[in-house]
């Protein structure tokens, strides 16, 4: 396909997903499908829609739902278990920088499981929704908070977005854990500054949570250029791991910056994406590091020959 065209289908004629083009063939690919969430962009061919896709190798469509209503965008769709079985998830929502919606559990037969919201009155974010082995979601939340940005150069009466982790039962929808940044980082963490003295101070920017094999909690936060430990019970930090006050020597070439997708492997590693900046870095890379008691090396990266940058998003 080429460029902005879509696929029409006479047996289908609503669905209208984005064609997809094959740019390298597959070779000595690992086995399955492709799973996309394209977001609805410009098109010349056609009214395109979004919404979460499986792809096999060929670029072939094996199954697409779009989305409806204006803005609402389907994010991190992937395969998770969930009470012993495989599912498909994904966000359903609105919002760009941080979002506003829920989270959408299919089966093996695309039929709908369950959905997940936020408790405590909040609305979820889309960077995040994991399910736990207890059968738990660990989801994201943005929380606009007044608060003092004098430190940082900003209003003594400004407002911070407060980046929530929050664990939630999915059976019940009962809120098990919450963790607010504000109440365990400054804002003088954060490598941003204010911008808009009438807009939120996004100095944290929660971006993923991952369970450590302590059952502690991994928190990435992208403005502050660190991957946070927490402590499932009483939400301190056990250790900062890159930014202004790590509590690890950072190796050369193992201090992030903008960084997604912090998670802890098997091995002992952890692997991130470490999106560098825009006009700032030339590469992205997906990083592994080794870490013990004091510091931290990266073991190995990956990068695209073409030394490619992802400004946003981005995962390992």
């Amino acid at each position: 396909a080429q460029r902005g065209y879509v696929q029409t289908f006479r047996s289908r004629p609503d669905l209208s997903p984005p064609a997809v083009a094959v740019a390298t063939q597959a070779h000595d690919t690992a086995p399955g499908y492709v799973f996309a969430a394209p977001k609805t962009g410009p098109s010349y061919r056609g009214a395109v829609q979004n919404g979460p896709m499986i792809l096999d190798d060929r670029g072939e469509l094996v199954w697409f739902r779009p989305m409806r209503g204006e803005g609402v965008r389907a994010m991190d769709f992937k395969v998770q278990r969930y009470r012993g079985e495989p599912v498909l998830t994904y966000y359903q929502g609105v919002g760009t920088t941080y979002g506003r919606g829920e989270y959408v559990i299919l089966d093996g037969s695309y039929r709908e499981v369950s959905r997940v919201r936020a408790g405590n009155g909040y609305m979820g974010d889309h960077h995040e929704f994991l399910i736990t082995e207890r059968d738990t979601a660990l989801i994201t939340i943005y929380n606009r908070v007044p608060w003092d940005l004098s430190p940082v150069g900003g209003s003594t009466d400004g407002v911070a977005l407060d980046g929530i982790a929050q664990e939630v039962d999915i059976g019940t929808g009962e809120v098990l854990l919450e963790w607010h940044s504000l109440d365990h980082v400054g804002v003088d963490e954060s490598y941003s500054e204010p911008e808009n003295p009438e807009g939120p101070f996004d100095y944290f920017h929660i971006n993923s949570i991952d369970v450590d094999h302590d059952d502690n909690l991994l928190i990435s936060a992208r403005k502050t250029f660190t991957v946070y430990k927490v402590d499932r019970e009483t939400g301190e930090l056990i250790w900062r791991l890159g930014g202004k006050y790590s509590d690890f020597e950072m190796a050369p070439g193992s201090q992030s910056r903008y960084q997604h997708d912090a998670r802890r492997q098997a091995d002992g590693t952890i692997t991130l994406f470490d999106n560098g900046g825009v006009h700032k870095d030339k590469q992205s890379y997906g990083v592994v590091l080794e870490v013990d008691e004091t510091t931290a090396a990266v073991e190995r990266r990956y990068a695209h020959p073409n030394e490619r940058v992802a400004a946003v998003m981005g995962s390992m």
